[in-house]
């Protein structure tokens, strides 16, 4: 393996003193070694600091406020000395061959990428053992590369996740990097940019496993009926539409359907808070941008409401 690809491993943190340690050291077991280890504390106030000192020169550590974790990765990404970035959340760890798999697969294709990544085992609860297989995505041979990697981003479920990825700095700084007023689904933003606008890289095997050890994790996870998550989901497919000029008619049309799905999704959520003039100026919205999903998306409503209803009736007259 030659020694031109420089990785930076950027792992924010917060309050995770008592894990943080597996993460570090899953970073500097790898057999193909980061040059260096980025902790981004985000403001923690346990102990922390104290256990990333055991790892003495070893380790680079950063401390913030607390600003969030994407605003920790942004901060990871400007600390960064080198090309290449490896994401791992405090509470993951990496396989030890992750690495050296993954620039074995950036030295094969030149570094054209902007986007590497594996595989991820779930969490033991989870439905199924693997990221890939939760998406239905196969690939042939120890990597595989496209000019064209739209077709991943777009999946209904994206195969990529950050704690198992290598992005390019500089296209990372290029796109603005993690948007940091989301609460959610600021990474498959991140990913749509990079796979509709650069080419990507699938690599075979699985580099990180997924925990859920711990009570919270950083990148909190909201119900897809939660405000939270609409509104992120509508800020998403619009910055997707703006950035990305240049799509395919069937691509751009998917997402407008995806956007007005959004649209239409917001306004369920004020409809069930009795809101009714955000809701009406959502599903307007929504109407407005994707009139046939609006006409689907209102049908399948009205048929789960009737149904709702004929079961209430039911189990009251039983």
């Amino acid at each position: 393996m030659t020694e031109y690809i420089r990785i930076s491993a950027v792992i924010p943190t917060y309050n995770r003193g008592h894990i943080v340690g597996r993460a570090i050291e899953s970073a500097l077991a790898q057999e193909y070694a980061p040059s260096e280890v980025i902790i981004v504390d985000d403001g923690s106030n346990d102990r922390t600091l104290q256990v990333v000192e055991i790892y003495g020169q070893r380790v680079r550590y950063v401390h913030q406020a607390n600003a969030g974790v994407s605003a920790s990765r942004n901060r990871g990404i400007r600390e960064a000395k080198f090309e290449w970035i490896a994401f791992l959340d405090s509470d993951d760890y990496w396989l030890p061959g992750y690495l050296k798999r993954m620039a074995a697969a950036i030295e094969a294709t030149r570094g054209e990428a902007a986007l590497y990544f594996s595989d991820t085992q779930l969490p033991h609860e989870a439905s199924v053992d693997r990221q890939w297989r939760l998406c239905g995505l196969e690939i042939n041979g120890e990597f595989e590369f496209r000019r064209d990697a739209g077709e991943w981003a777009l999946m209904r479920v994206q195969p990529m996740m950050l704690q198992a990825s290598l992005i390019r700095r500089q296209t990372y700084l290029e796109l603005g990097g993690l948007p940091e007023q989301l609460r959610t689904r600021e990474d498959t933003l991140l990913f749509f940019k990079l796979a509709l606008l650069y080419p990507a890289c699938a690599v075979s095997g699985c580099g990180t496993i997924m925990n859920s050890d711990d009570r919270i994790r950083l990148t909190q996870v909201y119900d897809g009926q939660t405000l939270v998550y609409c509104q992120a989901t509508v800020f998403l497919f619009n910055e997707v539409l703006a950035s990305v000029k240049h799509i395919a008619r069937d691509r751009r049309q998917l997402l407008m359907d995806c956007l007005g799905a959004s649209y239409f999704g917001m306004g369920r959520v004020f409809v069930r808070r009795k809101q009714y003039v955000s809701a009406v100026r959502n599903l307007f919205r929504s109407c407005v941008i994707s009139p046939s999903l609006f006409a689907r998306e209102l049908a399948h409503s009205l048929v789960r409401h009737l149904f709702k209803e004929e079961r209430g009736a039911h189990e009251g007259n039983s």
